[in-house]
């Protein structure tokens, strides 16, 4: 990848997402296949990580099409041979269309078949849509989850502020984890929570509390520029390649 313009803002990128990234073709790229289709039928691909068969991690972006800054981040990770399995981007019609929904206007981290999944969206920017997984996308990643039977899922969000969510408390989290964690949000500058502070029902962290998954939501702040979306990028393959080194089971739904 050329210099990046330290005064770009991760909008500018929207345009390199109407075909595959010019750096899918990198020679870190990794092995990809096609979990499934959009529903304007653009390619939802998951990339392996280089030598491994069964990455404990699964990495996704692009949930939201309209987080942009995710999105970079999530095809930066993939440039630099990303050390767990990643979706670059989960909602390619939103990114195309620049907006938060997919093509059926639907909010794919109200989706989800949480516990907590319900038909009645709290607010009008979360439509759920008509029923648990409905949209393609979703299901595109729930077959992710079957192929790969991952222990965690680092779920990449842009927000008016940054942090990193873990819903459950470090109590819960083994010993190097928690260190693996806590260097990361100290080199990124942000603090570590147990939540968004509002109800999300049907959103990830509820299915992966519901089915033992370890979900990280890392919420990059909107409007960073690309020179500092690239600087996270190292101490967040560091974090992956911690996730990946300690290969835990999948959590207690207790």
């Amino acid at each position: 990848m050329g210099t990046t313009d330290k005064r770009m803002l991760p909008y500018a990128s929207m345009g390199l997402l109407a075909d595959p990234p010019p750096w899918n073709e990198h020679p870190a790229a990794q092995p990809s296949r096609e979990l499934g289709r959009s529903v304007l039928g653009n390619s939802i691909s998951l990339f392996m990580p280089p030598g491994k068969s069964s990455p404990n991690t699964l990495v996704m972006g692009g949930v939201h099409g309209d987080e942009s800054e995710a999105i970079l981040l999530a095809h930066l990770l993939l440039a630099r041979g990303c050390p767990a399995a990643l979706i670059p981007c989960l909602n390619p019609d939103g990114a195309l269309l620049r907006q938060r929904w997919n093509r059926n206007n639907v909010d794919l981290n109200r989706n989800l078949p949480a516990p907590d999944w319900s038909p009645e969206p709290l607010n009008p920017r979360y439509p759920p849509g008509p029923a648990p997984a409905s949209e393609p996308e979703t299901q595109a990643f729930l077959k992710a989850l079957e192929v790969l039977k991952p222990a965690a899922v680092v779920n990449l969000h842009s927000y008016k502020e940054s942090f990193l969510e873990l819903e459950r408390p470090a109590g819960e989290i083994s010993e190097r984890l928690n260190r693996a964690i806590d260097g990361f949000t100290e080199a990124a500058g942000i603090e570590r929570r147990l939540s968004i502070g509002y109800p999300t029902p049907g959103a990830l962290g509820a299915f992966g509390l519901a089915n033992g998954l370890l979900v990280l939501t890392y919420e990059l702040e909107r409007g960073t520029s690309h020179h500092r979306v690239e600087e996270l990028a190292g101490p967040l393959t560091r974090l992956l390649e911690e996730l990946e080194a300690e290969r835990f089971a999948p959590l207690s739904t207790d």
